[in-house]
């Protein structure tokens, strides 16, 4: 271990133990009130269901999905554009060749407050993904019914590559995610799961993502599999790592190894495929907030206040 960090351990440790020997080292009971982050992480996760025709076959296929809030200061305070995010090969129902099949149906799961369920059918066609093809995103504006249980993730708690540098995330630090649960997706209720590891590599340099482009990516040590795709992917934000999660991004494969050892890209829509290294391939938030920022989404957003406006005239 080299001086310095030795050096921090032991600055912390001292600040702790002067602490407590001046009794001022409290523990703050948690709120009975607030669920605990993996209960409210749960509950930012929604199943997403296709119907896919290939030749003449109809194939299911299931996916993750969570809602993103796009705040504006001329909404009513807690109020934004609310946007369903996935990946862009859930959206586009891909085939193993990674060629977009013909979908029949789109419906979201999402839970209620009264212990049951809800569908929400929703059109194919109205997902908008970017134009950089090497990116696996899709987004959608989405209007939630007031009787679901859903939590919403801010655009402004996005780990952006600007934010984990002013406060220094890197790799190393720990990660958090929910996705669907294939062996189990619940029959009254949808049943995510919850996993963590760690954030392993920011490349510094382009590589293959799960689209088949050269693109940006994070690798993370976190065991995904079938139907996690589109799963947010939450990182601490503070050094003792007790809270303070943020979106650092989207799930969207993990790396297989085949008999002889070598690692294989291989999207998480299905749960068929070789040995999973437990190494996950996950899109930067970054390319979530251009896609939201782009001019598509941005002017719908601006129509928004324009029709608001002419109505307020009459």
């Amino acid at each position: 271990m080299r001086q310095s960090s030795m050096l921090a351990i032991l600055v912390l440790l001292t600040s702790f133990v002067a602490e407590a020997q001046q009794g001022v080292l409290f523990v703050q009971k948690p709120d009975p009130s607030v669920p605990p982050f993996g209960v409210q992480l749960r509950r930012s996760v929604v199943n997403v269901e296709l119907q896919c025709k290939e030749g003449n076959l109809l194939i299911s296929e299931n996916g993750t999905g969570f809602v993103v809030a796009y705040p504006d200061p001329r909404l009513p305070k807690g109020s934004g554009f609310d946007y369903l995010v996935t990946n862009r090969h859930v959206a586009e129902c891909w085939d193993d060749n990674k060629h977009p099949r013909d979908i029949q149906s789109l419906v979201i799961r999402m839970n209620a407050k009264d212990g049951s369920s809800r569908t929400l059918g929703a059109n194919p066609r109205a997902w908008r993904v970017p134009n950089d093809d090497s990116v696996d995103l899709a987004v959608m504006p989405i209007v939630p019914s007031a009787d679901v249980q859903i939590v919403v993730i801010s655009v402004d708690d996005f780990a952006t590559k600007d934010f984990m540098s002013s406060n220094q995330i890197a790799e190393g630090s720990p990660i958090i995610l929910s996705g669907y649960f294939y062996q189990f997706p619940g029959e009254h209720r949808f049943q995510p799961i919850v996993r963590q590891g760690i954030l392993s590599m920011i490349p510094d340099e382009p590589m293959e993502t799960t689209t088949g482009k050269s693109g940006t990516v994070y690798l993370g040590d976190v065991h995904i599999f079938g139907g996690n795709s589109g799963s947010p992917v939450l990182i601490s934000a503070d050094s003792l790592h007790i809270g303070g999660y943020h979106l650092l991004g989207v799930a969207s494969g993990f790396y297989r190894e085949n008999e002889e050892f070598a690692l294989e890209i291989a999207t998480t829509v299905k749960g068929t495929a070789l040995v999973n290294s437990g190494i996950a391939l996950i899109v930067p938030a970054d390319f979530l907030k251009a896609l939201l920022d782009g001019p598509e989404l941005k002017g719908s957003r601006e129509a928004y206040f324009t029709s608001q406006a002419k109505s307020a005239e009459k």
